[in-house]
């Protein structure tokens, strides 16, 4: 296929002197093996440098030293590397400051394999010129092959800077961005290099991967359209694009793709969980339960996959088979309350929550004075409804380790669930006694406190957490909300909340709150665009449902109003706010 010239895209990489993502798909050792034949492929092809030019030295030694590099050149070429090195050496003798030749000899010993020797010649190189982007491309390549990352990255970094229409350099750094886990380099680089080399099937799919798992997933999905239009049978291609049309909305698209991945990928087991949660939630349980059944098969020690097919078995109606396979991953450790609460979890989902906490109270009275078994009965009586059972529990909890914080944090949850307010801010206030910094618990305590209806104790809360951490998103938000929520302060709201927009900007709850405190400043607009992107990163809120409800009643727009209300109280039916809210359009 002929080259195919394109302008750049809105993600192209060199937004500063950094780039580049990975191959998600290949181990450690498969990335350096892959580099190492990538660096062999572009010595051999002919990238390396045209004869040695840069030294100060004349005459018949220069001439003798350029005689000995054009020999090496072909021996080189020939593929005898060692006889090639021994006339590079050579001409060095003649001529040592001759910085191409530094770079000639560190590729040809990258070429037969010898990292350090090539390190060490790329780093004597650019003693003589430190900008050098060959010499610093050809460290970096030794030293991500000696598996040492980190310390390629500055070196690469520098390759790409001083040479950034070279698509090699910017594929190496991905690769190491890659496992250094930077996926804004990772981006950056593939960005770039299917820039410069659109052809290149296999970046134009690492620059998939790399938007899938930032979250970008339209991106992704035209990246991923381009590489398999370019090579239409890519390994992993078929699980990458049921990803994107999952995360898209996409489901019924993404099962069909699972599906034809695992006929070819059988011992894919990650993917095969993957498909089994995609249908359940689809409510197609006999398909995830035969596909649960197989993994299970594959890993009959993993609690996961025991608790997902226990899941099924009971939403099936097979209520035996359910509590057999709960026995099952029971019996994986019989000390391990972990178990016991994952079994209460299923129980409860349907509609056994109290056979749940008999089992729970039965293996914490097996163990008497052992704390993890009150607080395993507490949590699973709360699950049961059980409140006040709950909380005596977890009351037994506390006394039975008062040096702890856990129990007596349980007990707050267990009480604010009861809505015993008083109770659970004096239990918080004897927390934050001995943790007096936790920003944390004050956050906890203003919620308390807004729930008793202390609005001027909840905000004080807020600000005290605010002079700990001035700059922590989870604090900006809550103070933020809370002068938006009872309209007070809103311009100081509105900074809090705007910050904290921009060090998270898809958190929908951050969304949520600063799209609440622009419709309180009446910037209507303004807040159904944010808190239409809330309902997007949420999946669906009842508040943020009430609150666009509210933005679109003031928009005169009754009937997307009244879908807004409908769909928060189907969340949340006994909602009398709601409901007088969509009593009143016309």
């Amino acid at each position: 296929m002929g080259q195919r010239h394109r302008a750049p895209t809105a993600t192209s990489w060199w937004l500063g002197s950094s780039a580049c993502y990975a191959w998600p798909h290949m181990s450690r050792p498969a990335i350096l093996i892959a580099l190492a034949l990538a660096l062999a492929v572009t010595i051999a092809t002919g990238s390396a440098l045209a004869a040695p030019a840069d030294s100060s030295a004349g005459g018949p030694g220069r001439e003798e030293a350029l005689r000995r590099y054009l020999q090496g050149r072909s021996l080189e070429q020939a593929g005898d590397i060692d006889e090639a090195l021994s006339e590079y050496y050579r001409a060095l003798a003649l001529d040592p400051g001759s910085r191409a030749l530094l770079v000639r000899i560190s590729e040809a010993a990258a070429r037969k394999g010898e990292r350090v020797r090539s390190l060490e010649f790329a780093e004597r190189a650019l003693v003589l010129a430190p900008a050098d982007a060959r010499a610093n491309w050809l460290k970096g390549t030794a030293l991500f092959q000696m598996e040492r990352a980190a310390d390629a990255l500055g070196p690469l970094e520098a390759a790409c800077a001083a040479d950034s229409e070279n698509a090699e350099y910017a594929r190496t750094l991905a690769r190491v961005a890659e496992v250094l886990e930077r996926r804004d380099l990772v981006l950056r680089s593939y960005s770039r290099v299917v820039w410069l080399d659109p052809d290149d099937s296999e970046s134009w799919f690492q620059l998939a991967a790399a938007q899938a798992r930032s979250g970008d997933f339209g991106a992704a999905d035209s990246s991923l359209a381009e590489s398999l239009d370019l090579n239409p049978i890519r390994p992993g291609a078929l699980f990458l694009k049921g990803w994107i049309r999952e995360s898209l909305g996409f489901t019924d698209e993404a099962i069909e793709l699972y599906q034809q991945h695992l006929l070819v990928h059988t011992k894919d087991l990650t993917t095969r969980r993957r498909l089994v949660e995609l249908l359940a939630q689809d409510k197609q349980y006999a398909k995830a339960h035969a596909l649960a059944q197989q993994v299970v098969v594959a890993r009959p020690q993993d609690p996961d996959a025991l608790q997902m097919l226990a899941d099924l078995a009971f939403a099936l109606g097979r209520a035996s088979e359910g509590e057999r396979v709960l026995s099952q991953l029971r019996a994986l450790d019989a000390d391990e309350p972990e178990f016991v609460a994952r079994s209460v979890q299923v129980m409860s989902r349907h509609g056994k929550g109290r056979d749940g906490a008999r089992l729970a109270e039965a293996w914490a009275a097996a163990r008497p004075g052992d704390v993890r078994g009150m607080m395993l009965a507490a949590r699973a009586l709360a699950t049961s409804g059980q409140l006040d059972s709950a909380a005596a529990r977890a009351r037994r909890a506390v006394a039975a380790a008062p040096d702890s914080s856990e129990p007596r944090r349980l007990l707050v949850q267990v009480l604010r669930q009861g809505k015993h307010f008083p109770q659970a801010e004096q239990q918080i206030a004897e927390l934050l006694r001995r943790r007096p910094a936790d920003v944390a618990l004050l956050l906890e305590l203003g919620m308390v406190r807004e729930e008793m209806g202390d609005v001027e104790g909840a905000i004080a809360a807020g600000r005290d957490a605010l002079r700990l951490q001035p700059e922590l998103p989870p604090v900006l938000n809550f103070l933020g909300y809370m002068l938006a929520d009872h309209d007070r302060d809103l311009d100081d709201a509105e900074s809090m909340l705007e910050r904290a927009v921009q060090r998270d900007p898809e958190n929908g709850a951050y969304l949520d709150s600063l799209g609440w405190l622009y419709y309180r400043k009446g910037r209507h607009a303004d807040a159904r665009r944010l808190l239409e992107r809330a309902l997007a990163e949420t999946g669906g809120d009842p508040v943020i449902h009430e609150h666009l409800g509210d933005v679109y009643s003031a928009l005169h727009l009754p009937g997307l109003a009244r879908e807004q209300y409908r769909l928060s109280l189907a969340s949340d039916e006994s909602n009398p706010r709601v409901k007088r809210k969509m009593q009143g359009l016309h």
